[in-house]
């Protein structure tokens, strides 16, 4: 199977995972933002393209209900914490499953599955693929899909993201040229929100 192939048939697997909370597009768009960060900042594409893509899985393990409380600008507290941290536990295991089921490197499925557990809760990165992996996804919030589909998902106005991205993106990231991407993003959403606002 090429490389293509691969790509493909693992969204494929991955799909019905990420129907519980829609995250089909947030994992393509992760993903598109991945390829652009491996190819300015380094790092193994054998890593970090199954960890992108495959690194929400685990909310199909959850029930919409918890999964309000995990997760959004608003979430917070214990329960919260407790919630996304089984996501991470089952996506890892659901990973390693669909990785070993198509005879995937071992090595790498353990590096993967690594990345996944601690893609939201693990403060500091320990590797490029790893720093790749939390940017990638973060960037979802920024780009012109995931701003909107985020503000519809968790009920907020369509500038109170932008208020919470602006004052956060500068240390939130873990490369520099996730820095720009989010700027330059930023900057978009901006011009989207005022003329939005002018058509009132």
């Amino acid at each position: 199977m090429d490389r293509d192939d691969f790509i493909r048939t693992l969204f494929r697997l991955a799909e019905p995972y990420l129907k519980v909370r829609g995250d089909l597009a947030h994992a393509r768009v992760s993903h598109q933002y991945a390829l652009r960060l491996l190819e300015q900042e380094g790092g193994e594409p054998g890593i970090v393209e199954p960890a992108v893509i495959l690194h929400d899985v685990g909310w199909s393990q959850l029930t919409p209900e918890q999964i309000k409380i995990a997760f959004g600008v608003r979430a917070g507290g214990e329960e919260a914490e407790r919630l996304n941290r089984i996501h991470e536990l089952e996506g890892a295991a659901i990973a390693r499953s669909i990785l070993q089921s198509l005879n995937y490197n071992p090595q790498w499925i353990e590096q993967i599955a690594f990345l996944i557990e601690r893609h939201d809760s693990a403060e500091q990165p320990g590797s490029p693929e790893e720093k790749i992996v939390k940017d990638a996804d973060k960037l979802w919030r920024f780009s012109p899909v995931g701003y909107w589909k985020e503000i519809d998902r968790q009920g907020l106005d369509q500038e109170e993201l932008y208020r919470y991205l602006l004052p956060r993106y500068r240390d939130w990231f873990f490369t520099s040229t996730a820095v720009k991407f989010a700027e330059e993003e930023l900057r978009d959403r901006g011009k989207e929100i005022a003329a939005a606002n002018q058509g009132f």
